[in-house]
């Protein structure tokens, strides 16, 4: 009775516990200049490595040349990317405000076409993964504030 337990114990502890994926959030808000950009970003992680990141960055002005040129230059900013496999982007204007998400599933990612693209992406991997203390420095380094 009690070896049957164990192995019941041990089976749930491999499948929920030890090594299971979970999410952290890092956030920012900017009010300035009539402009507010509300940036969110989500963290899959499992141990100490990211494993996907999906982010919402918002900005909202009554000014639509300000959002057109803010939308060319994010575009022109992941134009490069367009081609690689597990990193996924859109940016639209709705309204009075300018959607731009990212969804970058680093566990899946081919880093030498990622890293070709811009070589300082090359900071960001260890052995072939990003490490989650890395992510975390760098979205705190513009300002946000990150919760496990």
């Amino acid at each position: 009775m009690k070896k049957g337990l164990l192995l019941v114990i041990l089976g749930l502890f491999m499948l929920t516990g030890c090594g299971s994926v979970k999410t952290m959030e890092c956030t920012r808000t900017v009010e300035q200049n009539n402009i507010s950009m509300d940036l969110h970003y989500e963290i899959e992680y499992k141990n100490s490595y990211a494993q996907r990141v999906k982010s919402t960055e918002k900005v909202t002005t009554d000014s639509q040349d300000i959002l057109n040129t803010y939308k060319k230059s994010i575009e022109d900013m992941y134009a490069p990317y367009k081609d690689i496999e597990h990193y996924d982007y859109n940016v639209s204007i709705e309204g009075n405000t300018l959607i731009s998400t990212a969804d970058i599933n680093y566990a899946e990612i081919d880093v030498e076409k990622f890293t070709k693209v811009d070589s300082a992406n090359s900071q960001l991997f260890e052995n072939g993964k990003v490490k989650l203390d890395t992510l975390i420095a760098t979205y705190e380094s513009l300002g946000a504030t990150c919760k496990k």
